[in-house]
């Protein structure tokens, strides 16, 4: 290779080692974000389903006829 050739080469190649770093460093960034997402979207999901029984047991109680006797008994 001549010179001239070369003189050329070297700054073709850390231009695109720099755009394959960067593309690297960007899945990277996108990898952690998605594994953060999905423990956040387990954390909501673990949330809702210990409201729902909540609210079931919350329903039970208040379908139970003896709350609904408790009730008249304060009312009265």
């Amino acid at each position: 290779m001549n010179p001239a050739t070369m003189a050329l080469l070297i700054p073709i190649i850390a231009i695109i080692g720099s755009f394959i770093v960067s593309i690297m460093k960007l899945k990277e960034r996108q990898n952690l974000a998605a594994n953060e997402q999905v423990n956040s979207n387990k954390s909501l999901h673990d949330e809702i389903n210990a409201l729902r029984q909540r609210i079931e047991i919350l329903e039970r109680l208040v379908t139970d006829d003896s709350y609904d006797l408790k009730q008249k008994i304060n009312n009265a």
